[in-house]
């Protein structure tokens, strides 16, 4: 019999019961819970899942699998993933949870692309333009800077010419210097070309136009930065992406000339003026109505249409943690010239990948592959077309018997150089590799480094052909043969250490610091040969002759080390502040003026995210209000060398004895010269209206570039030329605007995008100096003015009488003024006009006020759109036979204009008395009467589609199917038309290649 203690027993049960208690309690709270993070297409590796209220984190594996020790109870769990909702999971009992994670597609499109990083883009304060793929697509383009144009507020595309192989020039918010004023291409992280890149593998291209945004990349961004990102596959099953496009391309702007019997009419009467006999009978006359010839040589050397089709095919995916990209594509557009093949080739290919080794390592790589293959005729471009555009259209360009003609002053014919001339063939490759590797040692700590670079070779045959013309004294009776090469090998490798770090939930920081190295290494050489016999098998060992001046061969090289760091900072998404620092060493530049420091200072404050703000968040969605102050650099000059000077040896430097003597000689230089500096200045408003469907962005900015490198003028004493010294300044200043509104009536989805902006620069400092360039058209830099300004007399009407004549001041360059000519303004009143005391500035061809407009809409399976670009204000000086009749005492022709010319009975006209030879001098001197507005407005794009989904064609495993028509270019408004000449030609004269109108269907498959 045993005796209980029933107090001792009580204690015992208690102290038991409080140690299961514990015991459980602690099993609770480090219990090992596991499980997965996907979305609907498969796992997530790297998503975050976080114990909330602690530090306690862990990221999910390949596989989107994790385990976390739980510390508290009730736990609950947030888990996120970049791109994606995040999601809040509360756990009691289970070990065991699977969460599924839904894209956040507002906040995707809210990342912006900046230098060496990210940005959402309510946190920028910089003046950051984005265009996304959907800007892009569908655009029957040759290349990235067609379709580009008028898509982003700031960036300046003029489309010069449509020749096959052909580049747009390329501005970002007007011209800072007078030296390369072309933004930087960085294309995935590295510096590139937009001309070789397939548009149809573009995700998104950013334009930095501000200090803010461009500082990180200091002496390489004084005209700004575009940077391009490619396409990456996404998660899900593979997807492959087929589309093709054929299209015909039609000439544009044909010049007006007048028909035969006009011209002759004319003709006789300038002859008639002039102290002449006239040139055609009026039976002559006659006949030419009735009977013509009335032959269009300008027209003569262009198809009525030439073929453009495009062919792309890419596969995409994710899976296990590597993301992939492939794509293949092929361009082929002719040229509207007609002859032997004329045209150009691109062929793409493309290998993007990123792939997650664990949750602290990503490696990732970017390759591609760009050949240009171009067949051009054997000529200057302007030459072939010069003569065309002289030739009066009483003249046949071929014969009756299918020969080619010899007009008078002629001893070549353009069409024959055509056919019969031969060819210029252009083989430019590509090759861009980019390699990174992402690595995380600590926890919000991540080491980016990458290396870079692409070789660019391009390489040249021209076997020009003699043409025997049965006609004598034809031209064109020497073929030759030449060769030339080129390489350029590019290479950049950086590293850039990033740590983002959140406190109290408020307190966002973004720091990051890198270095940077770029080496440019160039070689070239080239040869020409005369002579190849039997005028077949052109190439250099068959002439008969090397050409010593056709013969060359050098190189060069350059490079560039750099420093770079950025600081950022938010409060609460609410209060903004970044600053960038940049430090270049360039080997442009001696030891002692090599490096420069570029920095950055951009505040922003979202006013929308204040307390008081709340009563106006159904109506303004987001304001925010954002400045910027930097400075950025330029070493783009030429002169790589010019901070030494150079030894030079010849073979024939002086004259001794008689005959030619051995030398040397320096090279001119200055080794004081350093960086052109650009301070940068921007105010800007961003606004979004009812919950975001109106988007409105605002900006005001002021440029200064100081130390610009310029040659002047020195002493002839001096003997070795004109270095390159830091002598400049030039002022540009201007606004941005840019909106957009998406809405719906009905089963209706309507999109609509306006941007807008105006730059002007004005030369501030030139030491006093004037620089007066050209000769037909003259431009002068003057401070006070904007670069490039025209130069030019200031005409005053017509005379009308002889009176006028002899009351008006007197033109000392003219041999004879009479009733009709061009009256000049005597600007210093001294009675008499000439260039050196009576020219005025007026404008320039710098186009201002570009705009672009984009309405879009669909309904079920239909889409429309119509994109319209244009300048507001641009002057642009014609000059020759384009506006002139009997340009340079020619025969002909004479244009439509010139039909309202000035006779005793017509004193309203627009055009001057028509004259021949030195009876022209008058009319034909430099001034403000050829310079013509250029403002334009162009329809730039229409397309029309139709798309089919899976439901839709569920038998053909197709994903969606569309099918497009769209017309490019289709109609121009501008004062120069009438002239057929192109608003945007930078080439006045009329010798320039036309712009293409181009009328196309094309086909999206996806599988």
């Amino acid at each position: 019999m045993y005796l209980i203690d029933i107090a001792m027993l009580k204690k015992q049960l208690k102290l038991l019961a409080i140690l299961l208690f514990f015991g459980f309690a602690a099993s609770a709270q480090n219990r090992m819970v596991s499980g997965s993070v996907a979305d609907d297409n498969g796992p997530l590796p790297g998503a975050s899942v976080l114990e909330q209220g602690t530090s306690n984190v862990a990221t999910s594996d390949i596989d989107g699998s994790f385990q976390i020790q739980l510390t508290t109870n009730p736990a609950v769990l947030v888990v996120s993933y970049i791109g994606y909702a995040s999601k809040t999971v509360a756990i009691e009992n289970q070990t065991t949870i699977n969460i599924v994670l839904s894209a956040n597609v507002n906040q995707l499109d809210d990342v912006v692309v900046i230098g060496f990083g990210t940005r959402k883009k309510v946190n920028l304060t910089g003046a950051v333009s984005e265009i996304s793929a959907s800007d892009i697509d569908g655009k029957p383009v040759a290349n990235a800077y067609q379709a580009l144009q008028g898509e982003a507020s700031g960036l300046i595309i003029q489309q010069n010419t449509s020749a096959p192989g052909s580049v747009s020039s390329i501005n970002i918010r007007g011209v800072n210097t007078i030296n390369g004023n072309t933004p930087l291409v960085v294309v995935d992280g590295v510096p590139g070309s937009l001309n070789n890149i397939n548009p149809n593998d573009i995700q998104s291209i950013s334009i930095l136009k501000d200090a803010a945004s461009a500082s990180i990349y200091g002496s390489r961004a004084a005209s700004g930065v575009i940077l391009v990102t490619t396409k990456t596959g996404k998660e899900g099953k593979p997807k492959f992406v087929y589309s093709t496009m054929f299209g015909m391309q039609e000439a544009t702007n044909f010049p007006k000339f007048a028909n035969s019997w006009q011209y002759a009419t004319l003709r006789n009467e300038a002859l008639v003026n002039s102290g002449m006999a006239p040139a055609f009978t009026q039976e002559q006359i006659l006949g030419f109505k009735e009977n013509g010839p009335n032959v269009n040589w300008n027209e003569a050397l262009y198809k009525d249409y030439a073929m453009q089709s495009s062919h792309n095919l890419s596969l995409s995916g994710s899976d296990n943690g590597l993301s992939y990209m492939a794509s293949l594509g092929y361009l082929d557009q002719e040229s509207m010239f007609k002859g032997p093949g004329y045209g150009y080739q691109r062929y793409n290919a493309r290998m993007n990948f990123d792939k997650i080794v664990n949750a602290k390592l990503k490696v990732g790589g970017r390759m591609s592959f760009a050949r240009n293959d171009i067949k051009d005729h054997a000529y200057y471009t302007d030459f072939i077309i010069e003569p065309t555009v002289r030739t009066p259209p009483i003249y046949n360009i071929i014969d009756e018997d299918g020969n080619y003609t010899l007009v008078s002053g002629s001893n070549s014919n353009p069409l024959a150089q055509l056919m019969e001339g031969g060819s210029t063939n252009y083989q430019n490759d590509e090759v861009l590799a980019t390699f990174t590797l992402d690595y995380e040692p600590l926890k919000n700590l991540v080491l980016h480094g990458v290396i870079g670079g692409n070789v660019v070779s391009n390489k040249m045959h021209q076997f020009r052909r003699s043409i025997a013309y049965v006609y004598p004294g034809g031209g064109n009776n020497q073929n030759s043969v030449s060769d030339s090469y080129s390489r350029t090998l590019y290479i950049n490798p950086y590293l850039t250490a990033t740590y983002k770090k959140t406190f109290a939930d408020k307190h966002n920081f973004d720091i990051m610091a890198g270095t940077s190295s770029e080496t440019n290494k160039t070689e070239f050489f080239g040869v020409t040969g005369l002579n190849v016999p039997g005028n077949n098998f052109g190439v250099i060992n068959n002439t008969q002759e090397i050409q010593r001046s056709g013969t060359y061969g050098s190189g060069n090289e350059w490079s560039i080390s750099s420093f770079f760091g950025r600081l950022g900072y938010n409060f609460s998404d609410r209060y903004l502040f970044e600053a960038n620092l940049r430090y270049d060493g360039s080997s442009r530049f001696s030891t002692e003026n090599r490096w420069g420091v570029f920095p950055s200072v951009s505040a922003g404050w979202v006013v929308s995210e204040e307390a008081f703000f709340a009563p106006l968040k159904d109506v303004v969605s987001l304001a925010k209000v954002r400045a910027s102050w930097g400075q950025v650099g330029n070493q783009d000059i030429n002169d790589l060398y010019g901070y030494q000077s150079l030894v030079s040896t010849s073979s024939n430097v002086y004259s001794f004895g008689g005959g030619a003597a051995q030398g040397a000689y320096y090279s001119v230089s200055n080794g004081n010269r350093t960086w052109e500096t650009t301070t940068m200045k921007n105010i800007g408003v961003d606004l979004s209206f009812f919950n975001k469907k109106l988007d409105l962005s605002f900006d005001v900015f002021e440029n200064l570039t100081e130390d610009i490198l310029l040659q002047l003028p020195v002493p002839a004493t001096y003997g070795l030329g004109q270095p390159f010294q830091n002598a400049g300044s030039v002022s540009n200043k201007g606004w941005d605007i840019s909106a957009g509104y998406r809405f719906q009536t009905g089963g209706f989805n309507h999109g609509v995008k306006f941007n807008i902006s105006d730059t002007q620069n004005i030369v501030e400092n030139f030491r006093g100096r004037e620089y007066i360039n050209g000769f037909d058209v003259q431009t002068i830099l003057k401070e006070g003015y904007p670069i490039n300004s025209y130069y030019a007399l200031w005409s005053d009407g017509f005379y009308n009488s002889a009176e006028e004549v002899a009351q008006s001041a007197t033109p000392i360059f003219a041999t004879s003024v009479k009733p009709g000519d061009i009256r000049y303004v005597d600007r210093n009143n001294d009675g008499k006009i000439d260039y050196e005391n009576d020219r005025f500035i007026f404008g320039n061809a710098f186009p201002r006020y570009t705009y672009g407009f984009t309405y879009d809409i669909n309904y079920k399976h239909w889409d429309f759109s119509f994109f319209i670009q244009g300048v507001g204000k641009r002057q642009q000086w014609l000059r020759g036979e384009i506006v002139e009749a009997f340009h340079n005492n020619n025969e002909g022709p004479v244009l439509e204009s010139h039909l309202d010319r000035w006779t005793p009975n017509n004193l309203d006209a627009s055009y001057p008395r028509l004259t021949v030879g030195s009876e022209s001098i008058n009319n034909a001197a430099r001034s403000d009467f050829y310079i013509h507005n250029a403002q334009y407005l162009r329809l730039k794009n229409v397309q029309l589609g139709y798309t089919l989904k899976k439901e839709d064609i569920p038998f053909a495993g197709i994903e969606s199917l569309k099918i497009y028509a769209t017309g490019f270019n289709l109609l121009t408004v501008s004062p120069l038309t009438k002239f057929g000449v192109d608003p945007e030609a930078v080439d006045a004269s009329g010798r320039a290649y036309p712009v293409a109108r181009v009328w196309s269907i094309g086909l999206n498959v996806n599988f």
